[in-house]
């Protein structure tokens, strides 16, 4: 694997970004070792500092194991983590949680819509709408089941569906005309019914995390509706959100 150029202002990220894809590359699996420290930091022209930080927030996120005076190895991560602060694809999500990600097209249909993906799309009551139906898996078992509802907008772009990889905002980045700008995203704790229970392969009934997600364009317009069925199990969501200097500066005030 040939060493890539590693940028000053953001060394960390890639640095993990290079052990991530070594080990995706090189199909390394649970228990197997990686390079020592002093060879990885000699390809990538790195310092040990700089390497041992990303083996620290690697080991804290799960994906290795490091063992004092023995070395470092891929761990097999109970949880795949997800932040809700970045767009990244699912299959990219499962890959760093220390799994092999697949991806499959179950059905691209044009139905009745749902009225609340209507409502979410600014469709007419009892419109049809194309619904793209993928399943997701990490080492085969599938962890997500996924709806893509698509609107107007994305309709009239005539896209090709048989093209589509599993990164949804990649894909109509490059097919729009118009610009993404952010997606809504509302959560809450449910339990899969009898009809998604066999995508999931799990018991109706089984607790899981529930999904409404909305893409919307730089005019704020929505261009997908997304219905998402996580298998909580194996799924974790996280959330980052910042506290504004200018409320840290109030409270000094009145100390």
């Amino acid at each position: 694997m040939l060493a890539p150029v590693i940028n000053t202002s953001s060394r960390l990220s890639q640095v993990k970004e290079y052990l991530l894809n070594y080990i995706d590359q090189n199909e390394l699996g649970h228990h197997d070792q990686l390079p020592s420290e002093t060879a990885i930091a000699k390809i990538l022209g790195v310092s040990r500092n700089t390497l041992r930080e990303a083996y620290i927030e690697l080991e804290n996120e799960g994906i290795i194991i490091r063992r004092h005076g023995i070395g470092t190895f891929v761990a097999h991560a109970p949880v795949i983590r997800d932040s809700l602060n970045d767009f990244s694809p699912f299959t990219q999500i499962i890959r760093q949680g220390g799994f092999t990600p697949s991806f499959q097209t179950l059905a691209i249909e044009r139905d009745p819509a749902p009225l609340e993906v209507c409502e979410a799309l600014n469709l007419p009551a009892s419109s049809k709408a194309c619904c793209i139906k993928r399943i997701v898996r990490a080492d085969g078992s599938p962890v997500i089941f996924i709806k893509d509802y698509v609107g107007k907008a994305v309709e009239a772009a005539n896209l090709d569906w048989n093209a589509f990889d599993g990164n949804l905002i990649q894909f109509l980045s490059a097919a729009l005309d118009v610009s993404l700008h952010h997606m809504q995203s509302h959560i809450r704790a449910s339990i899969v019914d009898p009809g998604l229970a066999p995508y999931l392969e799990l018991p109706a009934g089984t607790p899981i995390l529930s999904v409404r997600s909305t893409i919307f364009t730089e005019e704020n317009q929505p261009v997908v509706y997304s219905r998402i069925c996580f298998n909580s199990d194996i799924i974790e969501l996280n959330a980052v959100r910042m506290i504004h200097a200018k409320n840290l500066a109030r409270r000094k005030d009145r100390a």
